[in-house]
């Protein structure tokens, strides 16, 4: 394994600031461990945005998880249906909404990409970019305030038909997990020292996606 002093260097050049060169050397200490097996097929999720003209938006990240199952989670008549979070996002700024969630849709992207790599080196890079673009959420939240989760539907994408049931069990984990996540990274922010709190952060990011995948293997 490498040194401190390497895994910083490293991650300075690639993404510039101390909080990546942190978020390395907590991804070798966190995250050593088995990567998922891919080829199970793609998982797309959306968050709903008011931006600061009163429009709603949809921001949708997608990956690949380990294993597709049955969809007994989703409505029996909307197979292509998406799950729709939807946080109390007050304390982000309307117009900073949809780089808000589009920073957290790429950490999760981001930490996904590096649990199904097989690559150590590229691992700990991706996972790295990961809490890079958490802060970056973080950062966009207002010091006084937070993010908090209000609750799941189903979205139908070319209808856009809202359904209220099924609900996952593993939603609410996820809305908490992040919620969670955030404000450890907000800490991290504030915070002199700030590797614990951003290795808090990393884990309730982590079981985020753990979430994720368990819709998508119900």
């Amino acid at each position: 394994m490498m040194g401190t002093g390497t895994m910083l260097r490293r991650t300075a050049r690639l993404a510039a600031g101390t909080v990546a060169a942190l978020a390395l050397v907590l991804s070798s200490v966190l995250f050593a461990q088995a990567p998922a097996q891919a080829g199970g097929g793609t998982f797309r999720h959306c968050y709903f945005v008011v931006d600061e003209d009163g429009m709603v938006e949809r921001v949708c990240p997608e990956w690949e998880v380990p294993v597709e199952g049955p969809r007994k989670w989703w409505p029996k008549d909307c197979w292509v249906c998406l799950g729709l979070f939807e946080f109390e996002d007050f304390a982000v700024n309307p117009g900073e909404r949809v780089s808000f969630y589009g920073q957290l849709g790429q950490g999760q992207t981001l930490l996904a990409q590096a649990d199904l790599t097989k690559d150590e080196k590229l691992a700990e890079e991706l996972r790295a970019e990961a809490a890079a673009a958490f802060f970056s959420a973080a950062k966009l939240i207002d010091k006084e305030g937070g993010v908090f989760y209000k609750g799941f539907t189903w979205v139908d994408p070319e209808s856009g038909k809202v359904y209220g049931d099924p609900q996952p069990e593993p939603s609410l984990e996820f809305g908490r997990s992040i919620e969670a996540g955030l404000a450890y990274m907000q800490r991290a922010a504030l915070e002199p020292a700030p590797l614990p709190w951003i290795e808090s952060a990393m884990k309730e990011f982590a079981q985020a996606n753990a979430a994720i995948e368990a819709i998508a293997a119900g």
